[in-house]
């Protein structure tokens, strides 16, 4: 199996679908999801981009290297119209930057270590986020 077909797999998993689904909403006929799945058909670029950006990767991403599930960060919100981002303000010694209206939210990380740890902690919930902070010690939300 190719690593593109894993990482759909991979991806449709994350994301709690059924091959169905996934058809559906990539407007693909079933039989040929499923085969996109099984590496046994290549699937066009528009339905690329539209994986890649269901899983927020990047579509270099998802054909050259193996997505885990921590690289899956599906967007919380859905966006329509595109607009110039801003930066509000910046501290790179800190590693914090902050934007004007983002067109969509991206995970800034210094390493995968630190991506899996974010990302494991997006996707508590709230409650989950909390209880970890708290025990954290000296860390406030």
């Amino acid at each position: 199996m190719s690593i593109l077909a894993r990482n759909i797999k991979t991806i449709r998993k994350e994301l709690k679908c059924t091959q169905s689904s996934m058809s559906s909403i990539l407007k693909v006929g079933f039989r040929t999801y499923v085969r996109y799945e099984a590496g046994e058909r290549d699937a066009p670029v528009s339905v690329l981009i539209k994986l890649a950006n269901m899983g927020n990767l990047s579509l270099e991403h998802l054909l050259t290297r193996e997505v885990e599930t921590y690289n899956i960060m599906p967007l919380q919100t859905s966006f329509s119209e595109k607009s110039s981002t801003e930066i509000k303000s910046a501290n790179f010694r800190l590693g914090q930057i902050s934007f004007k209206k983002p067109v969509r939210e991206r995970l800034m990380t210094v390493d995968d270590s630190e991506k899996k740890l974010i990302s494991i902690f997006r996707k508590m919930r709230p409650d989950q986020q909390a209880e970890y902070i708290a025990n954290m010690g000296g860390f406030t939300a």
